[in-house]
């Protein structure tokens, strides 16, 4: 198997390189829309809850415990990335702020409730298989998300996103190639 890097681009561990096996079905956030996603949030995430949903390489958690996030839940399906994922929470020894599921993501949102909702959510899921939908309904109906809490979405730029006009406010958007990046709020 053939393996990819990513960087983290800020904070404790910036410029520490990450490797992940490349895999057709996994699309690594560009550094440039990590960098704008970051500017987005501040570089400061200190004692920030992150839930990583479909979390692949882990770039978007790693970068978020990098920059002070207290605390960081991935979900990965993929065994050999939810493997390199326990791997790189080792080599970084954060393993007591990560926790790191190799479960499918809806089945993962349907059997856990979270004691607090988290701060910052990453929705990047598969493209084309529609699980944005009930992927948003399940982190509020199971209180993964209040008021407070960031919603990252990374999806195919002409995804129909018109279901969460009346629950989330989107409050800062970006387009790159086919795919859109956007900041979300629920609203109450």
């Amino acid at each position: 198997m053939s393996k990819g890097k990513i960087r983290i681009i800020g904070g404790k561990w910036k410029g520490k390189k990450i490797s992940f096996i490349l895999d057709k079905d996994i699309r690594p956030t560009p550094d440039r829309a990590k960098e704008t996603l970051f500017n987005w949030l501040g570089q400061n995430l200190n004692e920030y809850t992150c839930l990583d949903l479909f979390a692949g390489t882990g770039a978007m958690g790693f970068e978020s415990l990098s920059r002070g996030a207290e605390k960081v839940t991935f979900v990965e399906l993929n065994k050999n990335l939810f493997s390199e994922l326990r791997k790189i929470s080792t080599e970084l020894k954060c393993e007591e702020s990560t926790e790191i599921f190799h479960q499918d993501c809806m089945d993962w949102l349907e059997q856990n409730k979270p004691e607090n909702p988290f701060d910052l959510v990453f929705v990047d899921p598969p493209f084309n298989k529609n699980f944005v939908v009930e992927i948003f309904e399940k982190l509020s109906e199971r209180k993964f998300i209040n008021e407070n809490s960031t919603i990252y979405l990374e999806c195919e730029k002409n995804l129909d996103i018109s279901f969460i006009e009346n629950s989330y406010r989107v409050y800062k958007e970006k387009f790159f190639g086919g795919k859109s990046y956007r900041l979300l709020k629920k609203i109450i």
